[in-house]
């Protein structure tokens, strides 16, 4: 065991280093950073229905389905 550390721990330390990943231009975080913000966000652009009746009645007439978000607390958890 210690023979085979002995011969494996030289190469370990003299193996070639990899190459560093090239530095982010000013540029290029600056197209990042646009394409990262966020847009219209969807959610606001579904028609949300506050009335739970209501909102079942005209799904049966538009033969759709209802998505219910129903919970108890703070929506990140922090109560």
């Amino acid at each position: 065991m210690l023979l085979r550390l002995a011969l494996t721990l030289p190469v370990l330390v003299c193996a070639p280093r990899q190459d560093a990943p090239e530095p982010v231009t000013r540029a290029e975080f600056e197209r990042l950073h646009r394409e990262l913000q966020p847009g219209e966000q969807a959610w606001l652009s579904i028609p949300w229905r506050l009335d739970l009746i209501a909102a079942r009645a005209e799904a049966a007439v538009l033969e759709r389905s209802l998505f219910l978000w129903s919970m108890n607390g703070h929506p990140l958890g922090c109560t």
